[in-house]
């Protein structure tokens, strides 16, 4: 939230240090797509004033996370490539994974996957089951699936290019929904797209239950909190989440269906 007194974002309630969330803002202006910025750039992509991007781009420009080319715009300093490769070095997919499916099946008591694509089939790469007696059974870790028209494999292939009427329209509405499944029966699943850097497709978030608990009252829901956390994944593997603001608005009388 900016200050218009001062041209700074203010401090939130939920803490944090103000003058360095200004100086990360700047630097998270250059995830946008343009690899150099000018101040006009910068000002328009952080709400902040131009003094004040000034004085913290000085800071930036001193540690090398900034560097100012001779037309004055700014790019990015060569500090941030070797965090960049101790950050590589150090991430397990499964640190970022594992906490957003415990978290979505905490929110809806359902179960929880993520899905990567290998060649022409799926995997279940991680999965949290969900606490009732009566859930979606016979899939666990490592369970491969032949890419087929089920929800699942529907996103994968959709943001993985494949063209044609019924993937341009997945990738529309970027949220996926059979209910019933045409993969196993009494099961229904709500399947999101995650993103990594580059926007590339990282796997999916699936979230799947007895086809008796997904109805017109509870799917907008369970959708709603899908698209929430593969929003929060999305963020941690280094895409854009933005591409989910579009699915969040679900148009009026749009019901459940098959996919």
């Amino acid at each position: 939230m900016i200050d218009r007194s001062t041209g700074d974002i203010a401090e939130k309630p939920s803490g944090g240090v103000a003058s360095l969330e200004r100086g990360l803002s700047i630097l998270e202006a250059f995830k946008q797509g343009k690899e150099i910025l000018s101040l006009a750039d910068l000002a328009k992509l952080t709400g902040l004033y131009k003094s004040t991007i000034l004085r913290l781009c000085d800071s930036l420009l001193r540690f090398g996370y900034l560097q100012r080319i001779n037309d004055g715009r700014f790019r990015l300093g060569a500090s941030v490539f070797p965090l960049a490769r101790l950050y590589q070095s150090t991430f397990n997919l499964r640190d970022a994974v594992v906490p957003v499916l415990r978290s979505l099946t905490a929110k809806t008591g359902e179960t929880s996957s993520f899905y990567v694509r290998d060649g022409g089939s799926e995997v279940c790469l991680h999965r949290i089951p969900s606490p009732h007696p009566v859930r979606d059974a016979g899939v666990g870790e490592g369970a491969r699936f032949a890419i087929d028209d089920s929800a699942c494999s529907l996103v994968l292939s959709a943001f993985h290019g494949w063209e044609g009427t019924i993937y341009d329209r997945v990738r529309r509405e970027v949220v996926a929904i059979a209910s019933p499944s045409n993969r196993i029966a009494g099961v229904s699943a709500i399947v999101c797209p995650v993103f990594a850097t580059h926007q590339s497709v990282s796997g999916a978030l699936l979230l799947s239950g007895p086809e008796s608990r997904f109805n017109d009252d509870t799917i907008p829901v369970m959708r709603a909190t899908v698209i929430g956390e593969a929003a929060v994944l999305t963020r941690t593997l280094g895409g854009n989440p933005e591409i989910f603001e579009s699915a969040r608005i679900v148009p009026k009388g749009k019901r459940s269906r098959r996919t």
